[in-house]
């Protein structure tokens, strides 16, 4: 494998309390941990930079990533945007909790809740706004680059989704408007102001914000992993757009550079905005739990450290920024892997074990032990919970499975604990549990419960059984079909949610990424499916699954 080392610098640095922290074994202790999941997940490149405070300690590339390749960062913008808006909050010109609507006409949804409770741009922040998570025009599953502006002025025509405070709906729409915002009250382009307030005075010289602006073949290669329609899936290149939702997932960048943004969080805020400031975007939001989204931020715990962070996912690139404010140490991962998210946490753990053992002499937790399973195959078979399926068998001895669409691996930690593997997760916890005559009848997985799968529904109806097939883009369809007598949609290429009828024409979305929205059937002259209104975006039908 081709590994590109830049830059192992001052691995001996000024610690906490005086100390010193001698980071000299990090890169061999990481490394095999990267190979390896770049080995077994499938993924092309990663490029990785740890930063104590000041100091980035160690900065490299893997496999067909170099360390100072450009990648897309997907949602790590956010941040970006959420500095933006808190400029201008201090400049006086924009109030984090005033009407969003005093900035201008078209901005927001039509609101039908009795009171009309106003969206601010708190909400707006952290996704408590009650709008949609993507927008008509210019949302995740549109190619057709509209820009921020026509992106935003769709959602005049939509309705929020839920009453704005009142629940946490992740959304790209949402900061979009909050960016939208700042270009009106500055008069300047989203990736004009970012240019001129942020990124070049961080000097951020790689990044940018439009794919315009990038020099030709600095964008490493990424790959899709396409659903096919008869449930497989095709591995492809990973085209290349911008997202209408700029400022909510469109930055181009670097390892190095983000290294630069953690950086200037160790030094206050380093004139970006006042300390006071950052530490008001580091605290959850509109919620008395002490984890939560702040503004632009996730804030979250790690070995009972507070954490600041974001993670990303945008076509063919997954990402994690995460800052440990208190000890001063951050970790940057880009891969060019679509969803694999839970694979770029594994590293990201992995780094931070490392930088505090190397900065505060604490050792991170040993990893359960693996136990042998006697039985592992009464735990195969088919199940299904409110949002999912899963099909679980015995592989050369190992439990492995499919969970909606996702490879899995489990791991036992005990009789009926084990944990699990897939692109998406990093050893998440599942239980399985017994009937009361013991046999092994569910388990509880990613707060879900699952059952085994029943086989006595009756089939889809034909009127419903027509509507089945391939609609949207190529590289990211909507696929829907039956399975088990239930309607699923495969989803941006992740996993499949089961649809509930709430009428003839209209499905309700279950937890998950299009929690409270909808899928409604658009018929054409003759009366047959021909478009879905799906989560407020327009997908053309373009086959039939056949049954």
């Amino acid at each position: 494998m081709k590994r590109t080392l830049i830059a192992v610098a001052a691995l001996t640095v000024a610690g906490v309390a005086g100390k010193t922290a001698d980071y000299s074994q990090v890169p061999a202790r990481l490394e095999p941990v990267i190979r390896a999941e770049l080995r077994d997940w499938d993924i092309g490149g990663v490029a990785v930079a740890l930063i104590d405070d000041q100091t980035v300690v160690y900065a490299a590339g893997f496999g067909e990533a170099k360390a100072d390749s450009v990648f897309r960062c997907g949602s790590i913008s956010k941040l970006f945007n959420a500095v933006a808006v808190l400029q201008q909050v201090e400049a006086g010109e924009l109030d984090l909790d005033a009407p969003v609507s005093q900035y201008g006409d078209g901005l927001l949804p039509i609101n039908p809740f009795p009171d009309q409770p106003a969206v601010t741009l708190r909400q707006l922040l952290c996704h408590r706004s009650g709008l949609q998570r993507e927008s008509a025009v210019g949302g995740y599953l549109d190619p057709s680059e509209p820009g921020l502006a026509a992106t935003v002025a769709s959602v005049a025509s939509a309705v929020l989704v839920t009453r704005p405070g009142d629940k946490t709906r992740y959304s790209n729409i949402g900061p979009s408007l909050a960016g939208r915002v700042v270009e009106r009250v500055t008069g300047q382009s989203f990736a004009a102001y970012q240019r001129e307030r942020i990124l070049g005075p961080l000097g951020m010289a790689d990044s940018q914000w439009e794919r315009a602006g990038l020099p030709p073949d600095r964008l490493v290669v990424s790959r899709l992993r396409v659903a096919d329609g008869r449930g497989g899936w095709k591995r492809e290149v990973t085209p290349v757009f911008d997202l209408g939702t700029i400022p909510a997932g469109n930055l181009y960048t670097t390892a190095g550079d983000l290294a630069r943004f953690v950086q200037a969080l160790a030094a206050g805020g380093r004139g970006l905005v006042r300390p006071e400031t950052l530490a008001e975007m580091w605290r959850p939001q509109l919620t008395t739990n002490a984890v939560g989204f702040g503004l632009g931020f996730a804030v979250g715990r790690f070995r009972d450290r507070r954490t600041v962070s974001h993670s990303g996912a945008v076509y063919g690139h997954s990402s994690s920024l995460v800052y440990l404010p208190a000890e001063k140490l951050g970790v940057v991962i880009l891969a060019n892997e679509d969803i694999a998210n839970g694979r770029v946490r594994r590293m990201n753990r992995a780094a931070l074990n490392l930088l505090l053992e190397a900065k505060l002499g604490e050792a991170p937790p040993p990893e359960p032990a693996a136990v042998e399973n006697a039985s592992p195959a009464e735990f195969a078979g088919d199940y299904e919970s409110a949002s999912f399926w899963a099909r679980l068998e015995v592989r050369d001895g190992r439990l492995i499975g499919d969970l909606s669409g996702q490879p899995a691996r489990f791991t036992a930690r005990g009789p009926l604990e084990f944990v699990v593997d897939t692109r998406l997760d990093d050893a998440a916890p599942v239980t399985f549990e017994r009937d009361g005559e013991g046999r092994i009848s569910g388990f509880t997985y990613a707060d879900q419960r699952f059952q085994r799968a029943r086989r006595d529904r009756p089939p889809l109806p034909p009127e419903w059984r027509a509507r089945l097939g391939v609609y949207g883009e190529p590289f990211i369809p909507v696929v829907l079909y039956e399975r088990w007598g239930r309607l699923y949609a495969t989803t941006e290429n992740m996993v499949d949610y089961v649809l509930t009828p709430v009428n003839r024409q209209v499905c309700a979305f279950p937890p998950g990424l299009y929690v409270d929205e909808q899928v409604v059937f658009l018929p054409g002259p003759d009366g047959q499916t021909v478009a879905l209104d799906f989560a407020n975006m327009i997908q053309t039908r373009r086959a039939e699954v056949r049954p």
